[in-house]
C-alpha cells in the first residue's frame, strides 16, 4: 500500500509531525510513504519511515544527521585550534588541551575515533558568537524518534556510536542512565590515566 504525503503549508507540516508517532508504528508496517513536492525538506523523514526494521531506521537517522552536521561545517575549524588548544583554552591559558573533547576517551591526534551525534551538536557560547551553528531543532529528521530517544540523543556525550544506537534501540531511560554513568566514570578514569599523565 502506498501513502502519498501532501504538505502545502505550515499547518499541514505540523499535522504531519504530530502523526509521526502513528506512521512509525506497526500500523503502517506494510505502507510505503511517498512525497511529491518536497518544499519543506521532509524526504529524509519519508526515507526513514520506509525503513521498517527499527534498528536499521535508527542507524539511518543517526548517520544521516551526523552527515548533515559534517556537511554544514564543511570541515571548518570552528574552534580555531592552535597547538591542540581551542580559542577559549588559548585565552584562558589554563593548560587544558583538545577543547571540549579533553574529557573524552575517544579523542586522538587525528580527531574523534567514533561518530557521536550529541558531541557533533555541541558548540560552546564562544563558537555560537562567532559563526552560524547547527542545533538539535534544525535536524527535523530527529522528529521521527520518540521523546525518550530524543532525550538520549541530547545527553549521550563521550559515547561510542554503537553504544548510543543500542540505547536508542532499547529506549529505556533507566538503563540509559546507568550505562551513561558507567561510561562517564570510565571516560574520566581513562583520561586521567592516559591523557593527563603525559
Amino acid at each position: 500500500m502506498i501513502k502519498n504525503i501532501e504538505i502545502n503549508n505550515q499547518k499541514d507540516l505540523n499535522k504531519f509531525y504530530k502523526r509521526l508517532f502513528i506512521y512509525r508504528s506497526f500500523l503502517y508496517k506494510k505502507v510505503t510513504f511517498t512525497v511529491e513536492k518536497d518544499k519543506y525538506n521532509i524526504t529524509d523523514i519519508i526515507n526513514a519511515l520506509n525503513i521498517k526494521k527499527r534498528k536499521q531506521r535508527l542507524e539511518f537517522i543517526y548517520d544521516t544527521c551526523c552527515k548533515k552536521i559534517d556537511d554544514f561545517y564543511g570541515h571548518k575549524d570552528i574552534c580555531h585550534f592552535k597547538n591542540n588548544k581551542c580559542l577559549v583554552q588559548e585565552q584562558l591559558g589554563n593548560g587544558n588541551i583538545n577543547g571540549c573533547c579533553r574529557l573524552c576517551p575517544f579523542q586522538s591526534t587525528k580527531g574523534c575515533q567514533t561518530r557521536n551525534l550529541t558531541c557533533k551538536l555541541f558548540t560552546c557560547s564562544e563558537v555560537q558568537k562567532r559563526c552560524p551553528v547547527i542545533k538539535f531543532e534544525d535536524l527535523n529528521l530527529l522528529k521521527v524518534l520518540t521523546r525518550r530517544q530524543r532525550h538520549i540523543i541530547r545527553s549521550s556525550y563521550f559515547s561510542k556510536r554503537e553504544s548510543v544506537l543500542f540505547d536508542l534501540y532499547i529506549g529505556s531511560i533507566l538503563l540509559w542512565t546507568i550505562r551513561i554513568v558507567i561510561r562517564w566514570l570510565y571516560g574520566f578514569y581513562y583520561v586521567r590515566k592516559h591523557i593527563y599523565k603525559h
